[in-house]
């Protein structure tokens, strides 16, 4: 019996599969970590491009409503995400010191919820200014 217990104490076979057993986990949660870290960075990407697009619209159709501003703006969202965008709109009249000119800041949110619920990220807030000069 004693001979069987230092055999088997000795016995080196198996050893790399145990460790690996033991730092898969972590492994995979930071793998799954910067994958949602990427996500978030793409999303608020994406939200920061469709709010200067709208502000782009604006400029361009100075008499048009706001809710059609929005509408652009939630289009232009990527992966559908667009209806869960919150837009606000600012006036500033006689900005950049011409009394004809009403200057709108376009703020839009977004809340990001990550996906790798385990690492309890919680949800972000993303936000995205854009202004746009109207005549």
């Amino acid at each position: 019996m004693i001979g069987l217990a230092a055999r088997a104490a000795g016995d080196r076979r198996g050893g790399a599969i145990l460790e690996f057993a033991l730092i898969l986990p972590l492994l995979l949660a930071l793998l799954l970590g910067g994958v949602d870290i990427g996500r978030m960075f793409y999303v608020r990407q994406g939200l920061e491009y469709a709010t200067e697009e709208a502000a782009r619209y604006y400029m361009l159709n100075p008499t048009t409503a706001s809710s059609n501003v929005t509408t652009q703006l939630r289009n232009k969202m990527p992966g559908g995400m667009g209806p869960s965008v919150n837009v606000t709109y600012v006036d500033t009249t006689s900005c950049n010191a011409n009394s004809s000119v009403t200057c709108t800041t376009i703020n839009a949110t977004y809340v990001f919820n990550f996906a790798v619920g385990y690492l309890d990220l919680g949800a972000q807030t993303l936000r995205a200014t854009a202004q746009a000069v109207r005549y």
